[in-house]
Order: structure tokens, then sequence, then C-alpha cells
């Protein structure tokens, strides 16, 4: 199975055929439930009248912008994120996902009743795409979090052993907030959490150094400035850090200028571990399909390095 797939991806790459390469198994492991579906099924299930994401941003504070105007505003209970979960579940199955590792923000707690029925929430949906895809349900938190939501909220999402990782987010000029935050980290820890970090998207990589000191992670989302800095990739590569890296989110927030010069080409000449996903599906409009084609229609990797990225993300 393993060598038919590798032949069938690397034939869809050569063939630049999006049917075959979403017919082989692949991991997206950055990405956020809230906005894990097509533009298209959101506008449609919010009443036809959202406007479409630009197709260029200012960074985190455009995105922001557009998800505050445009989006939230239609989550309103529990069932509408549900819905959320549901359709990003469905669309990673269309795409050929098998393993998922998506985003759901702890706040997403107040949607509903109480705690049990959020967490109730998201074992049914586990339990019903359980033959499809393997569905690892990620906690986020954004770096405003307050100190009760961080008990409130947090807390209750590591004790269920639902979640298999946790994820940090925001403005990375807030690098207080890993102090501030490092006890829930060691907690998650020690509950057998997964750890997880938005670093290095946008600034340099003293931002990831310190991430990578105070949280002790595992994994970075994005973690592209460390092409910068030699000590960053060494210690990344030392500690066996993965970076699970969003090709057009960077384009299209402007993070990476010249596509051709992408970071990840260094990245993965430099033997760290890197993984190829969508972010936000609903913002970007690129599955992990399209990615991995845009990245080869660029010239940047070659059918086998995709393919063994595309390996990476199945761990």
């Amino acid at each position: 199975m393993t060598k038919s797939q590798d032949k069938l991806f690397k034939e869809g790459l050569k063939e630049q055929n999006l049917s075959k390469l979403k017919k082989v198994a692949k991991g997206d492991v950055h990405s956020h439930c809230g906005l894990g579906l097509r533009f298209s099924t959101f506008n449609k299930w919010a009443g036809g009248s959202v406007t479409k994401p630009p197709k260029a941003m200012d960074g985190i504070k455009g995105l922001d912008k557009y998800i505050f105007n445009e989006t939230i505003g239609y989550i309103k209970t529990g069932k509408d994120v549900e819905f959320l979960i549901e359709e990003a579940v469905k669309e990673a199955i269309s795409d050929g996902v098998t393993v998922l590792e998506p985003s759901i923000d702890c706040h997403d707690i107040t949607y509903f009743n109480n705690e049990n029925d959020f967490l109730d929430a998201i074992m049914a949906i586990k339990n019903k795409y359980k033959d499809k895809i393997d569905f690892r349900p990620e906690v986020g938190m954004p770096k405003l979090i307050s100190p009760g939501a961080l008990e409130d909220l947090l807390i209750p999402c590591i004790d269920s052993g639902i979640f298999k990782s946790i994820d940090l987010y925001g403005n990375e000029t807030r690098d207080d907030d890993y102090e501030r935050l490092k006890k829930y980290y060691r907690y998650a820890r020690k509950k057998g959490l997964k750890l997880k970090v938005h670093a290095g998207e946008f600034q340099g990589p003293e931002n990831i150094k310190k991430a990578i000191e105070i949280l002790d992670v595992d994994e970075i989302q994005h973690g592209i400035s460390s092409v910068n800095d030699q000590y960053a990739m060494d210690l990344i590569k030392e500690r066996n850090i993965r970076l699970n890296i969003c090709p057009s989110s960077n384009r299209i927030l402007g993070s990476v200028k010249d596509m051709k010069k992408h970071p990840s080409r260094k990245l993965f000449d430099q033997g760290i571990k890197i993984t190829i996903n969508t972010d936000d599906l609903l913002i970007f409009d690129s599955g992990v399909s399209e990615e991995y084609l845009y990245l080869y229609k660029l010239g940047l990797f070659n059918e086998d390095e995709l393919n063994e990225i595309r390996k990476m993300s199945l761990i």
C-alpha cells in the first residue's frame, strides 16, 4: 500500500493531477477548525452575503480584521461550532487527509450550555468519522487569554483526554506570554498532550528561540524565520522539533515575499522535519493537495522530496 501510494502521489505531481493527489493519504497538522472549510460552504451556511477574503492581507492584523468582521459574527450557538468542526473534518476527508490535528479554541466552550456538552460534541464527530480519518482535536488559545479563561476553559480541555495537543497563537510580539503560560504547557505535557506554538512567521528567530526555551515545544506552527539564524535551526534540529508550514498562508499574509525562495527549501536541506498544511482553508482557499502541487509547480521541491514531506505529516 505504501509503495502504491508513493507512486500515485508522484504521478499526481508530475501530471499536475489533483484527483490523483487527493487519493493519497496525507496529514494536515496545522489548521484551525472554525476556518477549516471552503469559503463557498461557509458563505452558503451563513446566508450568502459574506465578503470573500482578500487575496493579500496585512499579516495577522489583516487576518484578524477579516475574521472579526466577516466570520465570527455568524457563530452564535454550540450547533454552529459543531457544524464548523464537522465541515472541517469532511473537507479534510475529501482531500485525502487521514491525520487531522485541527485547533479548536478553548473559548468555544462558551457557546455550549456547559463543558460536557462541548466535549461530547467533539467526541461525537470523532466517532462518526473514525473509519475515515484520524481526527486528533487540538486545544487552542490566543495569547490574550485571561487568567480566568485559563482555569475555567483551558484546564477542562486539557483534563478531558479528548485533546491530543495544545497550541498558542496571536501577536508574535507578545513574547512575555510565553512565561505567563509556561505552567499550563507543563501541565499539558504532564497530561500527555503534544505541545505546539505559533512562532517565527512574522517575527525573527529570537521569537522562535524563546518559544522553544520557555515552552519546551514539540512542534512549531510556521517557524520559517529560523532560516535566518543557524543557531535557531540547530536548536530545532537538536530537539527534534517539527515545523508545520503553510505556504499559501505565508504568501497571502505577506510573511514571504518571493515564494520561489520560500524558507521551507533551506529548512528541508538543513535536515529539519517539516510538514505542509492549510492553516485556514476558508481564508487561503488551498487544500493540502493543492499546497503540494503549488510547491511542485514553483520548482521548490521535486516529487520525491514532497513525498518524503507528505509521509512526515502522517506520524
